[in-house]
């Protein structure tokens, strides 16, 4: 964890296999993540919906039985467009490939299964790096507003 045991992001993981979530789970909490885990993608979706602006990431299998990955990002994009969408797969995908498959999917991400926790953690940075730049200056914008109008919120 940081200096002061903040984590450094909160995570959404989905994936049928419980294993896996478990693996994945401890692995990315002992790199400083918070961590929410399940194997049923329809909770999943229950608890990004609750509190869907504290999620900096969605990491999630691309083939699960009831809600797809790739159905599971296009939901969770629309309750919040900023969360990253990072899919798992048990085969490799290019992201242009994918792209031309499902035009109207946005996803940030694959990984290829099995990945080590290293390889994920430095790949998840990587991709919030830009979000979490981008929500500390919003805030500093928010503070400095309320500081210079004496605004209340």
């Amino acid at each position: 964890m940081s200096d002061n045991n903040k984590p450094l992001a909160k995570l959404l993981i989905v994936d049928d296999d419980s294993d896996i979530v478990q693996v994945l789970k401890m692995g990315l909490l002992q790199n400083g993540f918070s961590v929410e885990a399940f194997t049923n993608p329809q909770e999943a979706l229950q608890s990004f919906k609750s509190d869907a602006e504290s999620y900096y990431l969605v990491l999630s299998d691309i083939r699960m039985p009831a809600i797809s990955g790739i159905e599971l990002s296009k939901k969770v994009k629309e309750v919040n467009p900023n969360v990253k969408v990072v899919l798992m797969t048990d085969f490799e995908i290019r992201d242009n490939e994918f792209s031309k498959i499902f035009p109207s999917t946005k996803v940030d991400g694959f990984v290829q299964k099995p990945i080590g926790i290293k390889d994920l953690t430095d790949k998840i940075l990587r991709l919030i790096g830009d979000t979490k730049k981008r929500k500390k200056g919003e805030e500093a914008q928010r503070g400095k507003d309320i500081f210079e109008n004496g605004e209340q919120r």
